[in-house]
């Protein structure tokens, strides 16, 4: 009943802080975009910004691969295919339904994780707070958003989940599931690789190999698909190009000089500056996530460890070749499932450490989420 009431209250946040953006805070309407739809009248609108269009072209359109305008193949199609059917049977673009599966991914995902903590013994207090920080972690208004975000969420958790309850088929097969919906998904496999061997009596290195394997069926399939469609096996990496191809030398270099840019400096629609501010608040979240990690090193297998570390890695490599700030990782960390078991291991032997993380996820959730419902790149 608690873990539906948490639920309940995330929905009714994530819509009265939608409700303060629009009301009081400045237009930001960002890049134009190139799109040839619109949206039915909703309230509901002011969630369908950045990706969120991008996935509805998708869904309506198909899939393009162009060098003039964004290419679209590099969205990963999990989303977008659950969004072209609501669209074959409506015919119309509405807001609410696109996001409706979201949500429901959202509500999944807080429960697996109760589920998941449970399995893992943990003090009720301690399950109910992790719970209650997932739900409020600073990209959880992503669940109200035409993003694959909660969907990610609930099949990496799942994943976590049925390899506790060595059902590792299942895991397998939901961690495939979800390399259709994000790149990111296709860590899972190493954590289907290492449960799986480390699981046995005798290391069996075949087995594990064959679950992992079968836990990538999803990006496999994507590769096909990109081969049929354009001749091209991996069009959705070499769609990066798009944003940019900057050298080795640069991509470090651009890592390097993160962090002043990410000093607020001046305002940009706003009198606060929250512009530069969100890309603040993602350094903040960047920063707990990593001591977090250091601090329950010796609390968590190597494989979550692992997981995460890769998380935040391939978040650094793609930030030096687009963002060339801190945005962003709010959203592409969420996913990490062993942040939050770190979370609970922590809290069980220092409460205080939840004096630390709550105001920072509180405070940020309610900031990215404005600026997101008009229009700012803060995701």
């Amino acid at each position: 009943m608690q873990i539906f009431i948490y639920f309940i209250a995330w929905f009714f946040w994530t819509l009265a802080v939608a409700w303060f953006s629009v009301n009081l805070l400045k237009p930001h309407y960002g890049r134009p975009y190139p799109v040839h739809f619109t949206y039915e009248p909703s309230f509901f609108n002011h969630f369908m910004h950045w990706d969120a269009v991008w996935y509805t072209h998708i869904a309506v359109y198909g899939y393009r691969n162009s060098t003039v305008h964004i290419p679209t193949i590099a969205f990963f199609p999990g989303y977008p295919i659950i969004m072209k059917f609501i669209h074959s049977v409506v015919d119309k673009n509405i807001s609410f339904l696109y996001i409706l599966p979201a949500i429901a991914f959202q509500g999944a995902s807080i429960y697996m994780l109760y589920l998941l903590l449970k399995d893992l013994n943990k003090k009720d207090s301690t399950i109910y707070m992790t719970v209650l920080l997932f739900t409020f972690y600073p990209s959880s208004f992503f669940g109200m958003s035409a993003y694959p975000v909660s969907a990610l969420n609930f099949f990496a958790i799942s994943v976590f989940y049925f390899l506790r309850k060595k059902e590792q088929l299942l895991a397998s097969f939901l961690a495939g599931l979800g390399t259709l919906f994000g790149p990111l998904a296709v860590f899972l496999s190493v954590v289907v690789f290492f449960d799986t061997a480390k699981s046995q009596k005798t290391t069996d290195y075949i087995k594990a190999i064959f679950y992992a394997l079968v836990s990538l069926w999803g990006f496999f399939a994507f590769v096909v698909y990109s081969f049929y469609k354009f001749k091209d096996p991996i069009a959705f990496i070499h769609a990066q190009d798009w944003w940019g191809k900057p050298t080795l030398f640069e991509r470090l270099s651009n890592i390097i000089m993160l962090i002043p840019h990410d000093i607020p400096s001046h305002p940009i629609s706003t009198p606060l500056g929250v512009y530069e501010f969100d890309h603040f608040v993602n350094l903040l979240v960047m920063i707990a996530y990593i001591l977090i990690i250091v601090f329950a090193l010796d609390r968590l297998p190597f494989h979550y460890t692992l997981f995460a570390v890769l998380i935040l890695l391939e978040y650094l490599w793609a930030l030096g070749g687009i963002f060339i700030n801190t945005s962003a990782f709010a959203r592409l960390s969420y996913i990490s499932v062993p942040v939050f078991i770190a979370i609970a291991e922590l809290l069980e032997d220092y409460p205080w450490v939840n004096g630390v993380v709550a105001p920072l996820f509180f405070f940020g959730n309610f900031v990215l989420e404005a600026l997101f419902v008009k229009n700012y790149w803060s995701i």
